[in-house]
């Protein structure tokens, strides 16, 4: 039995690009330019996620993406719900996300901060969000995710290439055996940043227009 991360969510990413090797990264899946890294502290408890991918696209589109709450469920894996409770400013809010799970794990739930971010000197747009607890009551049959951070980093590299970077650190709150952790492990990031940059290439996000200048800092 290993302890299990909450995948839809994939909802908190370093600030830079972590190295592969010498950092205790382990690669657990690549495939269609997508790769997937694990890596276990065995004096912590924490799980980290990281997944590695290029898509054609701007910063100003994920920008858009990251800013649209009510599209999440199109594209994070497994997402029931993705419902805006707040918003403390036009690129900072507060939001509830509910993901369905494979028997014999409970669906999950988290309230997250997110705030939208862009570096000036490298262009990059990035997310950071942490879960938040109290501001709705945890319901029957559904698990509260205990601790989690997340992020995801939009990096451009060449004309219309964009890096795409998510991390995760969470604390498993719930076993499951090892066969299904694994099949998650490997399928939640995947089919996430798989749908992602699908749904990135919609009108609504190609066309988008952010002022750079006004993302949080």
């Amino acid at each position: 039995m290993i302890k299990f991360f909450h995948y839809g969510i994939f909802l908190v990413l370093l600030m830079i690009t972590l190295p592969v090797r010498g950092d205790n990264w382990e690669l657990i899946k690549e495939d269609k330019g997508i790769r997937i890294y694990s890596k276990s502290d065995p004096s912590s408890d924490f799980i980290e996620i990281k997944a590695v991918s290029q898509v054609e696209s701007t910063v100003e589109a994920f920008a858009a993406l990251m800013n649209d709450v009510e599209n999440f469920k199109n594209w994070m894996h497994a997402t029931k719900e993705a419902r805006l409770i707040h918003r403390s400013g036009k690129y900072r809010y507060t939001y509830y996300l509910l993901s369905g799970l494979p028997w014999p794990a409970q669906d999950r739930d988290v309230i997250l901060n997110l705030s939208i971010h862009r570096d000036p000197e490298t262009e990059a747009v990035y997310t950071r969000s942490k879960n938040v607890q109290g501001l709705i009551a945890e319901k029957q049959g559904i698990q509260r995710i205990q601790s989690v951070e997340t992020s995801w980093r939009f990096v451009p590299e060449s004309e219309n290439k964009i890096k795409i970077i998510f991390h995760t650190r969470v604390l498993p709150n719930v076993k499951l055996p090892e066969w299904l952790a694994q099949q998650i492990y490997h399928r939640g990031p995947y089919h996430t940043i798989t749908n992602m940059k699908e749904v990135i290439t919609h009108q609504k996000y190609r066309k988008a227009r952010v002022d750079m200048n006004q993302l949080s800092r």
